[in-house]
């Protein structure tokens, strides 16, 4: 039997024949598709057909490579696409170096999100190492992500999904508030395991509402009678 490759091996060899950045994006949301169970599945055949079966064959290798890697001898929590990202496809452009994860590490200590169902959030999540660097101080947590990058946001919603961890990615610009496309991870109502969800805008609890409440606001005060003063004058 042939021995497994590392995750990078198989994405490479894929990459120098279809083009790499192409090929780790099509991988990324042909994992999401597999992660959604069974809802994108029309999807997931659009983006297969692009590749020869032997070559759609690998990037099946390629997941099952991730997930032995992601599972960091039984810990977990490790980021399974972070440094190849760096080191193949973003190579530093737009400053995109992740913060490394014992940096990670020691600012979750410093927040230490030890609650039951604390919120925690990064609005640049990259990968979503400080999430998951939140997540070894408690899994309980729910995580929210949001990247200007769509491929960061996707990194993070599968980074998230198959460590079990529920929240939400969004694929967004967070300091316009401009949200492109969303992703939740939930507990499937029928099988009780983390799937993926894509969600609309107006579900996302990573956009801002502000523009909602000052209209909200405003026809409040429109809509209230207003009350006049009249002078009374007793002799």
């Amino acid at each position: 039997m042939e021995q497994l490759k590392s995750f990078s091996q198989y994405i490479l060899q894929i990459g120098y024949k279809y083009g790499l950045h192409s090929v780790f994006d099509d991988f990324l949301e042909m994992v999401i598709c597999s992660l959604s169970l069974g809802a994108k599945e029309e999807r997931y055949h659009e983006i297969v057909r692009n590749y020869e079966k032997p070559d759609a064959y690998l990037m099946a290798e390629a997941f099952g490579a991730l997930v032995i890697e992601m599972d960091n001898k039984g810990d977990g929590l490790k980021d399974g696409f972070g440094d190849f990202y760096m080191e193949y496809l973003s190579h530093g452009l737009n400053g995109q170096f992740f913060t490394p994860e014992p940096i990670c590490d020691m600012m979750a200590r410093i927040l230490n999100p030890a609650g039951f169902g604390e919120r925690v959030a990064d609005c640049c999540c990259g990968s979503g190492r400080m999430l998951m660097a939140a997540a070894k101080i408690s899994r309980y947590c729910l995580f929210f992500g949001a990247d200007i990058d769509r491929t960061c946001a996707m990194m993070c919603v599968i980074n998230l999904c198959l460590n079990g961890l529920l929240g939400e990615v969004c694929w967004m610009d967070t300091l316009m508030n401009r949200f492109y496309a969303g992703w939740r991870i939930e507990l499937h109502p029928a099988h009780g395991i983390p799937y993926i969800r894509e969600i609309a805008e107006s579900e996302s609890y990573m956009v801002l509402r502000l523009t909602e409440k000052k209209r909200e606001l405003n026809v409040q005060q429109t809509s209230e009678p207003k009350v006049t003063q009249q002078l009374i004058f007793e002799f």
